[in-house]
């Protein structure tokens, strides 16, 4: 081809010189070819690490980016640094280029992360990324003390965790700017080589590189995991990733380090397997698997202690190493081939390559268990449940239920739905339906003229309405009692009211055995020799005020107390409460006990406005609070007559429905319209019927029509008589 130039154009002729110019412009703005790698390293150091990330740096200039290669830094540091500003740089060898003066940001907010990696995408582009993420750590947990959280911003007191989602969601922000998933996630920060870490990251990354055990202070040593990278650019993740585990083992000879990587789309492939073998082939008591959790490899999470039972986190592949023989082989199978690379040394030396949660106690599952909702394995994997079994102690409610909507049908029918209440056990629930339900007592706990006090008293500490609240004293050995004075008529039961607020201790000792302060309520008839029945107990720390809410029994004269007993060990801030109500009702019944479900339909529902609560229990016998009243609409349709028990066979109570103020005639007749029973003058909802005829006999097996009428009113039903 003629007039080939250096410039890689042809000219042509000279009046073609614009056309040429025009190609020359094209070819110049066509975007550079993508390199092999692009490593992000996003480095929140506005924290204790500050200084820390000064040395990284210098470690990683010790490399460099190449054609191949892209080393790209975004670093923030805190404000007593000369430098407080985040800023990025393109990393050399033995320089560093800056790339941009971001200002102060926040480098715990998922937006700027994704922004990283935004910016990655259109000035760094590359075949495969490595992005690491740079600070404390803390595994799965969102614990902002001790600097036990993935990211802490210090100047803008923002934290980053795992298991409110937040890192799931940044992840799923790369992913989308990048147009693909992150070849290699990597965690410069302790804890996060965990089973929870890895199933949020599952659907975003390849291969995710970290530690199961904390992190020494001075981290990854960032000239030999670059190093390989530069070296050979071209290799796989698989084919890298032993190197730089090896590599970090060997920065810290004689020292208690683990380092290792997982394939993700191998951890896809292992969970329904755990999830049907924890279902079908693991029992949480067997005494097998109470000797492995004793004997598995644990990581502490505080710096210079060595591993102990006690810890939270253990090896998930060592558990089912060590694991009853039943149904463990399966998970080991399962779970071994994701390892693509692991190395440990030391107390840590039998590290397979993944932790997870599993606590030595029930106190220290309990306390962690409600957070852990939040986090995708346990969508997946019923682990929580699973060792809520394994600990066989659950003494925790399920959450209050609440009635959300109602549908009328034509005959004065309702079918009420309600939330599905969450616990870590099979949960069902009791609904009840309450008449007149009013206000019969209340106290805005200004001060004791209604009770008589020992040891509780008015305290200005805390309120939740007015100035004051009732407050149970704190200390060893209290025995803080605070009684009724006045009994309260409740001759067809009611409902407690009441908001606390408590801080109170619970702990386990060396044995397992729980300690703790408590709060009781209890109730009583208040007749002479009188006992006490308790209605619930309360402890641990509750820091806000809320509302608990009691069904109360039918009492002539009911009488409550709250008791706060501590023991001679440590006490902490005590109970306080606010705002007591009992309200009263005119009648109420169960309309359905024990029903798995979370709807309910009743027939010929009397004409009016029904109040309507519910309680959940679970299998372990725990009850929740009542929810709120739920009030239907006005049931416009009379109902028509039935039976309780429906059918009946023998003494019943025969349900009428009818204007109010008027007086019924009813009458009961057979198919044949023979007249069976009659009553007149009836103003009542029910009449007692001893299910005989007139003459005192009983009545054969069958289907019977009652008609109920009274002035311009007529409603006709049916009703069986049960067979012998």
């Amino acid at each position: 081809m003629p007039g080939l130039t250096g410039a890689g154009f042809a000219v042509i002729t000279l009046g073609k010189m614009r056309l040429s110019l025009f190609l020359l412009a094209g070819l110049l703005a066509l975007p550079a070819a993508a390199a092999q790698w692009t490593i992000g390293i996003y480095l929140c150091a506005d924290n204790g690490l500050n200084d820390q990330a000064y040395v990284d740096l210098a470690e990683m200039m010790e490399i460099g980016s190449t054609s191949e290669v892209n080393v790209v830094v975004q670093v923030d540091n805190a404000a007593r640094d000369s430098h407080p500003e985040c800023r990025r740089y393109l990393v050399h060898k033995d320089r560093l280029e800056p790339l941009g003066e971001l200002g102060e940001v926040d480098m715990a907010d998922t937006a700027t992360l994704r922004e990283f990696a935004s910016y990655l995408a259109r000035n760094h582009r590359a075949d495969r990324y490595f992005f690491i993420l740079w600070d404390h750590g803390n595994g799965w947990t969102d614990e902002y003390r001790e600097a036990r959280t993935l990211f802490i911003d210090e100047s803008h007191n923002s934290t980053m965790s795992v298991a409110g989602g937040e890192l799931r969601a940044a992840l799923e922000r790369i992913r989308d700017v990048l147009g693909g998933r992150l070849e290699i996630l990597g965690f410069d920060a302790c804890l996060m080589g965990m089973v929870e870490v890895s199933v949020e990251a599952l659907g975003c990354c390849d291969y995710l590189l970290a530690s199961e055990g904390l992190v020494p202070w001075g981290g990854w040593p960032y000239d030999e995991v670059l190093e390989p990278f530069v070296a050979r650019p071209t290799s796989t993740a698989r084919e890298l990733l032993p190197q730089i585990c090896g590599a970090y083992i060997d920065e810290y000879p004689g020292e208690d380090v683990c380092l290792s990587a997982l394939e993700l789309a191998q951890l896809g492939r292992a969970l329904p397997v755990l999830r049907a073998t924890l279902a079908d082939s693991v029992n949480p008591g067997d005494p097998e698997l109470l000797s492995a959790r004793d004997r598995v490899q644990t990581f502490n999470a505080v710096s210079g202690q060595q591993p102990c039972r006690a810890d939270d986190n253990i090896d998930y592949i060592h558990l089912w190493e060590l694991g009853p023989s039943a149904g463990t082989g399966a998970l080991r199978a399962a779970f071994v081939p994701m390892v693509a690379a692991n190395r440990a040394a030391g107390a840590l030396a039998s590290a397979r390559g993944m932790a997870g949660w599993f606590p030595d106690n029930y106190l220290a599952f309990k306390a962690r268990a409600g957070d852990y909702r939040g986090l995708s394995f346990a969508d997946s994997v019923p682990w929580p449940q699973f060792l809520n079994c394994f600990f066989g102690a659950d003494e925790v409610k399920p959450e209050q239920p609440a009635i959300a909507s109602h549908r009328l049908g034509g005959r004065g029918d309702i079918t009420l739905c309600w939330n599905r209440c969450f616990d870590l056990a099979p949960v069902s629930y009791d609904l009840f339906e309450a008449e007149s339900v009013r206000e019969r007592f209340s106290d805005n706990c200004e001060d004791l003229g209604e009770w008589s006090a020992i040891g509780w008293t008015a305290s200005d500490q805390r309120a939740r309405s007015g100035g004051h609240s009732f407050f149970s004293g704190a200390g060893p050995n209290l025995d803080s009692r605070l009684e009724l004075v006045n009994g309260i008529a409740l001759p067809e039961g009611g409902l407690l009211s009441c908001y606390t607020w408590f801080d109170t201790e619970e702990s386990a000792d060396s044995a397992g055995n729980i300690e703790r302060d408590a709060c009781y309520i209890e109730w009583s008839h208040g007749a002479p020799g009188w006992q006490w029945f308790p209605l619930d107990s309360f402890y641990g720390s509750q820091p806000s005020w809320q509302e608990r809410r009691y069904p109360l029994p039918a009492s002539q004269s009911l009488r409550l107390r709250f008791r706060y007993v501590t023991d001679a060990g440590q006490s902490l801030a005590g109970v306080f409460l606010d705002d007591i109500a009992v309200y009263r009702f005119s009648g109420h019944r169960a309309v359905v006990c024990a029903t798995p479900d979370t709807s309910f339909y009743l027939f010929n529902r009397p004409h009016g406005n029904p109040h309507f609560f519910l309680t959940a229990r679970d299998s372990f016998g725990n009850v929740s609070m009542a929810s709120q009243f739920y009030t239907a609409l006005d049931v416009e349709s009379y109902a028509e007559p039935y039976t309780r028990p429906a059918p009946f066979d023998g003494p019943c109570q025969l349900w009428l429905d009818f204007p109010a103020g008027e007086r019924a005639r009813v009458r009961v007749y057979t198919l044949s319209s023979t007249l069976v029973r009659e009553w007149t003058d009836v103003s009542d909802r029910f009449v007692e019927w001893d299910g005989r005829n007139a003459a005192g006999r009983e009545l054969a097996s069958g289907v019977y029509l009652v008609t109920v009428t009274a002035e311009g009113f007529r409603k006709v039903g049916k009703i069986a008589r049960a067979g012998p």
